[in-house]
């Protein structure tokens, strides 16, 4: 077994205590497509914004589902899916989109992009992903906006329309499909709320939500808030305004939300109608028309096994050399972290 010295120890612990405390100016890095931004204003506990529970309003809540259900290193078949649910206040009703299937290699992946980029907007794409597992990525998100487009034509004036991950057109070329989401939302009244599961904004050498969860709670106690969070000269890609917030007098997270806000439902009136859709005991702080649409769109392990049988039985009605496929895919890591 490796053996670290305890001077290493040491050294790493009075890292993360210094960074874990102080306040750093920091110009950062940033890499935009996975929403890893630096936010370099100071943190102050005087623009904590109190919230209290809001009208409830008919909303709907868009997230998607991805999964690689086989792996043989130089290609892979993926699968991805995206649906919303649409609540009134009492019912929550899901319309999930059917699973789709992206076998995809090294050599055919630009191609395999390029076309469904081309769904999405009609345009070629401006790049091709890194690896094939970004690739699967980048497809459900573009799923994802896809169907926030359906949802709206489902939704009355005055609804909101939440959206699983932030209001961030962070991959390239998409800020076109954002923007035509945005703007469709916006003619019909319609306010968006981007709402991140996990941020990526930091502070010096902190991540930004966790930390301002911590003083709200010293600062407020239990308590509904909102901090905003200066993200102009990020705006080329970002769409409404964001903050930090907590939703539910007890719940343990906050959470980082984009509130594009409409003629008739401020960035307030907004945040404080998800404290009134985020008290469900399951899900206490958190919208439950997300929870709930995630459930719906969520891969696990279990329907990604299945899906993996039936691809293998596939391959054996196909004349394929199942045998060799399955080779291809072994990975000796499951064997050591087996114990076998």
């Amino acid at each position: 077994m490796p053996h670290v010295s305890d001077d290493a120890v040491r050294g790493a612990a009075r890292y993360v205590c210094a960074a874990a405390v102080k306040d750093f100016d920091a110009a950062g890095t940033v890499d935009s497509e996975r929403g890893v931004l630096q936010v370099r204003e100071r943190i102050s506990k005087d623009k904590f914004i109190p919230l209290g529970r809001g009208k409830g309003r008919a909303a709907a809540a868009v997230d998607g589902g991805s999964a690689i259900v086989m792996d043989c290193g130089s290609f892979i078949v993926g699968a991805i899916t995206a649906g919303h649910v649409l609540f009134d206040g009492r019912k929550a009703t899901a319309h999930v989109q059917p699973l789709r299937l992206l076998p995809v290699s090294q050599i055919d992946k630009p191609c395999v992009y390029d076309e469904i980029f081309k769904e999405a907007l009609s345009v070629a794409p401006p790049d091709a992903p890194e690896s094939l597992e970004s690739l699967i990525g980048r497809a459900r998100n573009l799923a994802e906006w896809l169907d926030a487009e359906r949802a709206i034509d489902s939704l009355p004036k005055g609804s909101l329309l939440l959206i699983d991950g932030s209001l961030w057109a962070g991959t390239p070329g998409i800020r076109p499909l954002v923007a035509r989401v945005a703007d469709a939302a916006q003619k019909q009244g319609i306010c968006l709320a981007g709402v991140s599961k996990q941020s990526k904004l930091y502070t010096g050498y902190r991540p930004l939500v966790p930390a301002l969860a911590r003083l709200g709670r010293r600062e407020l106690g239990e308590a509904c808030w909102a901090y905003p969070v200066d993200l102009k000269e990020y705006a080329d890609r970002q769409f409404g305004e964001t903050f930090v917030t907590h939703l539910h007098p007890m719940a343990e997270f906050a959470f980082r939300i984009d509130i594009r806000k409409t003629s008739d439902i401020s960035c307030q009136d907004a945040l404080e109608s998800l404290v009134a859709l985020s008290d469900d005991p399951g899900y206490l702080g958190y919208p439950y028309p997300l929870a709930r649409v995630h459930n719906e769109v969520a891969l696990g392990g279990e329907l990604c096994a299945e899906l993996e049988v039936a691809l293998k039985r596939a391959i054996s009605a196909e004349g394929g050399e199942l045998g060799a496929v399955e080779e291809y895919g072994r990975d000796f890591h499951k064997v050591l972290d087996g114990g076998g």
